[in-house]
């Protein structure tokens, strides 16, 4: 099910009161227009401390982070334990799932603690929040075989 998003207006992106009066007559498909949709609007709560990341692997697929997603995360948020979250651990990058457990601290792939790293005592540093994720669609042609 879907349904239609409320999206208010923008000052610096939609400057033109009404855009399609501008040549000084109506249009025949002014019934018609849709309003635009800027992404930003939706999935941005602070763009000062938004910042965008490319998965570059499939280890967080557990989560829907596939290679080439597209990683939002904003600095702002207050991180806890169960987030998602983009953080440095001797020195690399990583999308993992925090979880504090007592005075230990984990970064897992998954909700299985086989797959978690033990973090605790190391120089770990938390970028920010991981408060979306956007997967592009694959356009390659799939040949299928056999009968449907």
């Amino acid at each position: 099910m879907i349904r239609e998003l409320e999206i208010p207006k923008n000052e610096l992106i939609d400057t033109l009161d009404n855009p399609g009066r501008v040549s000084g007559f109506i249009s025949p498909a002014e019934d018609y227009k849709q309003r635009r949709l800027h992404i930003a609007q939706r999935i941005v709560k602070d763009p000062t401390n938004t910042f965008y990341f490319e998965a570059d692997d499939d280890q967080m697929r557990y989560y829907g982070i596939m290679k080439g997603s597209i990683i939002i995360v904003d600095k702002s948020v207050k991180i806890s334990s169960g987030m998602l979250i983009v953080c440095s651990v001797d020195e690399e990058w990583l999308t993992r799932k925090l979880l504090i457990k007592g005075e230990n601290t984990f970064l897992c792939l998954n909700d299985s603690m086989d797959a978690c790293l033990n973090v605790t005592g190391k120089n770990i540093t938390v970028f920010g929040a991981v408060t979306w994720t956007c997967l592009p669609h694959s356009n390659q042609t799939h040949v299928r075989t056999g009968r449907l």
